[in-house]
């Protein structure tokens, strides 16, 4: 049973790697075997994407891209991780002083509270005869490494100031390098955003000499340490508890975050954990929206909830046509999720509905209909409310089905939330029925519900009838949502070429840029999809 545990664990926490790991600057590694794919010893390329746990694309700096191993064999190592936006929250370079310090984290484990930032370890600042620990993520257990003074230095090669680049396989900017083929000088590397550090690049022609690393220092890409689990057992998303006397408690605290008289709702109330420091401690979120960090000797977890390594060792209490109700806590489900389906903001209105569960998936995650749409959730994030034969759990309150199905079934939301949801299912009658409404549940055509209005929601979909109608009915067919997409833009990601013909017919601007200063064509082509790129070259 034990090695389940690990294997789950082990399992959500790589697809975990695998969202957090895009972007990350690599070299190649312990088990290379690819020749000069990369270009050569030292030279830095970026990954791309993950084909699955344990393969990864990465795009070398020289143009190249291609697939390697980073599970069982691995291929490359991590030098910079910054671009990724890992940070280490609460912590500052003592030496340039980076605050907080972004991708790889270097403790000095001879001085109290010493940190640097990759480039000044690797720059030699501070004591080369001092051992230092490297930590690769918030949470991540600590790895000493050799002294620095020992250990031999690496040159990377790649864009650096200096280098001289062409436009890259990604290049979606148009003419500003002066068209394709033409040749630009790296000045300086920048960050493309306050979040993602030294991520700015282009394709290297003729590369320069980066500054020197400690190669067998770095980590292993895909090399999966404890992460965000304690030698406590506990893990994120773990339900706990303090069942001990509030003067032990005090005693215990010591050190490990210290007690102010605030914190005595603790000892009545069951928290989540959402962090795992360098230390161990571990970081408590409780329904206030307060969150403490505690010695892990006070905390006791919750036998009465499932956690996530539980519950994927066990064969699954849910069934297909099961009843369930989703978590209302949105920060506890955000947790929960990861690993899980993930979260996305467009989940909101589910929280503390009912669905109905569609598939159970390998892992026993459950794929689930509610509120008219089809989300992934992590069991623990659902209570079963009623069996697929229509009886209830052992330790349901006796709500009696019945009850429970009108509350399935009635309507949660406002006349806006109906009609983005019939345009979602191409439902071009119940379109019309909520529009021609003249009570005061009569909807806005312009509406918007989870984010987007019902043109954006049928375009997607393609759902050309229901865009005729809610375009006859005044629908505003450059209406933007949060990220600057139109429904044309909806159109492109859902590859609806149709959709798009219709949304052209009403007079929608198919040039018309988003927040990422995409059009409709550039997304048909990021994606390959044919038909919309077709349908985009007829109309524009």
């Amino acid at each position: 049973m034990e090695s389940n545990v690990a294997g789950a664990v082990t399992s959500s926490r790589a697809t975990r790697f695998m969202m957090e790991g895009v972007g990350a600057r690599v070299i190649r590694g312990p088990d290379w075997k690819w020749g000069k794919q990369d270009g050569g010893e030292g030279h830095v390329g970026t990954v791309r994407n993950f084909e699955s746990p344990e393969e990864v694309v990465v795009v070398w700096d020289n143009g190249t891209a291609a697939n390697y191993r980073c599970s069982g064999a691995f291929d490359l190592r991590i030098l910079d991780s910054a671009p990724t936006g890992v940070k280490h929250d609460g912590t500052m370079c003592d030496t340039c002083r980076q605050q907080p310090i972004f991708g790889i984290r270097w403790k000095c484990a001879e001085c109290s509270n010493y940190d640097l930032c990759s480039v000044c370890y690797h720059g030699d600042k501070h004591n080369l005869r001092h051992r230092f620990y490297r930590i690769s993520a918030p949470g991540a257990e600590r790895c000493l490494v050799e002294p620095r003074r020992k250990s031999k230095k690496q040159t990377v090669r790649g864009i650096f100031p200096g280098a001289r680049v062409v436009r890259g396989v990604d290049w979606q900017w148009e003419d500003q390098d002066g068209g394709n083929g033409r040749r630009g000088k790296v000045n300086e590397i920048q960050d493309w955003s306050a979040a993602s550090p030294r991520s700015a690049a282009y394709v290297v022609v003729n590369d320069v000499k980066g500054q020197n690393v400690y190669k067998e220092h770095l980590p292993l890409l895909g090399e999966l340490g404890p992460g965000n689990t304690g030698p406590h057992g506990l893990q994120i998303g773990d339900r706990v508890n303090i069942n001990l006397d509030l003067e032990i408690v005090q005693s215990l605290q010591l050190g490990h975050g210290g007690w102010i008289d605030v914190m005595f709702e603790c000892l009545s109330t069951t928290g989540t954990v959402v962090g795992i420091d360098e230390d161990h401690d571990i970081v408590v979120l409780y329904p206030s929206g307060h969150r403490w960090t505690f010695n892990p000797a006070v905390i006791t977890p919750n036998v009465n909830v499932a956690t996530p390594a539980a519950s994927s060792t066990t064969a699954s209490v849910f069934a297909v046509g099961d009843l369930v109700q989703v978590c209302s806590d949105k920060e506890r489900v955000k947790l929960l999720q990861r690993g899980h389906g993930e979260w996305a903001e467009t989940m909101a209105p589910t929280l503390g509905k009912i669905g109905r569960v569609q598939q159970i998936y390998h892992d026993n995650d459950l794929k689930v209909e509610v509120c008219n749409m089809t989300w992934t959730y992590n069991p623990n994030a659902v209570t079963k409310l009623a069996s697929s034969d229509g009886s209830l759990p052992d330790n349901s309150p006796g709500e009696r089905l019945s009850v429970l199905l009108k509350r399935l079934f009635e309507s949660h939301g406002s006349a806006n939330e109906e009609l983005v949801k019939a345009a979602a299912n191409g439902d071009a009658t119940r379109c019309g029925e909520i529009l021609a409404r003249t009570d005061t549940a009569q909807a806005d055509v312009n509406g918007v519900y989870a984010g987007h209005t019902a043109l954006q929601a049928a375009a997607q979909n393609g759902h050309v009838q229901v865009i005729e109608r809610l375009v006859a009915a005044g629908a505003e067919a450059d209406a933007e949502d949060r990220d600057g997409d139109r429904a044309a833009h909806h159109a492109a990601f859902g590859d609806e070429p149709g959709a798009l013909r219709a949304l052209a017919a009403a007079g929608a601007d198919l040039n018309a840029r988003n927040r990422r200063r995409q059009t409709p064509l550039h997304i048909a082509v990021n994606k390959a999809h044919l038909g919309v790129f077709k349908q985009a070259c007829i109309e524009t």
